[in-house]
């Protein structure tokens, strides 16, 4: 890795153009995209006893027409496997009053049990997977694509339903490694 005189880092690249250094620009990458700040989501799937749900940074809008979204999900989450099986989920955005539901669902909670759902208060939507009370909005989605890409599945989710909170409220922000909120200008 080389430093230029403006403190910005670069990974030296090959005779094709290749990092000579895998793990240095794994590094980089992992660091570059810790500079940009996210929405905090919490995806969710199935019913009843069989619920799953994990905390994801990796959301994005896809289209309007028809209104679609993306989620990239780990492999080795069950949630990618009980995504992939039921075919619908729901985007959770949490609000800045829920980091220990964020922190609960990407299992690395203080005080409850990873994963759990006794970490909040939840409703079924009109898909029937959990919609977790009090965040921003919950999108409930079809799975209408999925491509595996490395380490995650990218789903796309033809959007069904729309929740909102009843009260405005500011989204989970994450960035940096640590949680925070929008401030304007």
């Amino acid at each position: 890795m080389q430093r230029d005189s403006g403190s910005m880092e670069c990974v030296a690249e090959g005779e094709h153009g290749a990092a000579r250094d895998g793990d240095a620009l794994r590094a980089a990458f992992l660091d570059s995209m810790a500079s940009n700040s996210t929405s905090v989501h919490v995806v969710t799937t199935g019913t009843g006893d069989q619920r799953f749900g994990v905390t994801v940074s990796a959301c994005s809008s896809v289209c309007a027409d028809p209104p679609t979204l993306l989620v990239c999900i780990n492999t080795r989450s069950p949630a990618n496997a009980a995504v992939a099986e039921n075919g619908v989920f729901a985007v959770n955005l949490l609000n800045v009053a829920q980091r220990g539901i964020a922190d609960t669902f990407a299992g690395r909670s203080a005080t409850a049990k990873p994963f759990d759902f006794s970490c909040c208060t939840h409703t079924a939507g009109t898909l029937g997977v959990p919609l977790i009370d009090g965040a921003v909005a919950a999108l409930e989605c079809r799975v209408v694509a999925q491509q595996l890409i490395g380490t995650h599945t990218v789903f796309f989710g033809e959007v069904v339903a729309v929740t909102r909170a009843p009260v405005t409220h500011m989204p989970l922000l994450y960035c940096k490694r640590d949680y925070g909120q929008f401030l304007a200008f």
